[in-house]
């Protein structure tokens, strides 16, 4: 039977919006719980959904793509930046709660993902190998603030945040090959683990600058920097396991304000 929404489920969706998950997604939701379409509609009519690119988002492209051109120019090839290429690191604790209250309010809202180059793959043949649920672009935001201090000290030099991908969640079978990310705004870059349902370990196998290959584990709550369009980083061993969740998050160096 269908039902009403109670005053939980309001507030659900008013903090949603607020972090601006796209309304299709919260209808959607809503639906799959059972609530009365035209009671979504009544409540859902008060939000006004975001229809085009605002002049931030539009800014911040144009921005990324002024700093690209501007290394380009500095750089015939990427440098190195620090001793051995990545290192492993906490996720404070503010923006951890937050994207965990994100995650578990939206496990509903999975879709397919669909990842260029082939670098995704599920040894089970057909299987599906990672699924997503989008980030919104506000809190992608304060992902992106809330490490690049931490970031900054690390790799020693200013950074412009570029792109937040995620949250991906790996599915069991799945491999990540190896590779190494995009030059353009890749260079310096975060894996943040959220969640994991494993029947073992996971390992991210990472070669250093010296062609060392390591193998990192990350817990829920951990997330590695590392140099990612310099050095060579995979998960070739499959997914033992219901699902691993992480976040991307990318940087490069600023070169223009």
């Amino acid at each position: 039977m269908a039902k009403k929404i109670p005053q939980v489920w309001l507030d659900w969706i008013l903090e949603n919006v607020s972090l601006g998950v796209n309304l299709d997604d919260i209808y959607y939701t809503l639906v799959q719980n059972g609530f009365d379409k035209e009671a979504i509609d009544s409540v859902l009519n008060n939000y006004q959904p975001k229809k085009k690119l605002d002049d931030s988002l539009l800014n911040k492209d144009i921005l990324i793509k002024k700093n690209v051109k501007e290394f380009k120019k500095r750089f015939n090839e990427i440098p190195t930046y620090t001793e051995v290429g990545f290192t492993k690191e906490k996720l404070p604790e503010e923006i951890s709660k937050k994207i965990n209250k994100f995650y578990q309010s939206n496990l509903a809202n999975k879709k397919e993902e669909k990842v260029e180059g082939g670098y995704i793959q599920n040894v089970k043949g057909d299987k599906e190998s990672s699924i997503t649920i989008e980030l919104p672009e506000k809190l992608r935001d304060e992902i992106h603030s809330s490490i690049q201090g931490l970031i900054e000290d690390w790799s020693g030099m200013k950074l412009m945040p570029t792109y937040v991908y995620g949250v991906r969640m790996y599915l069991n079978g799945a491999i990540l090959n190896s590779h190494k990310d995009r030059e353009e705004t890749h260079i310096i870059g975060t894996i943040i683990n959220i969640d994991q349902k494993v029947n073992r370990d996971w390992y991210l196998e990472i070669e250093d600058h010296k062609k060392n290959l390591h193998k990192v584990l990350l817990e829920p709550g951990e997330m590695i920097f590392y140099e990612s369009a310099t050095l060579k980083h995979g998960r070739p061993k499959p997914l033992s396991g219901e699902y691993y969740s992480n976040i991307f998050c990318h940087y490069m160096p600023k070169m223009v304000s």
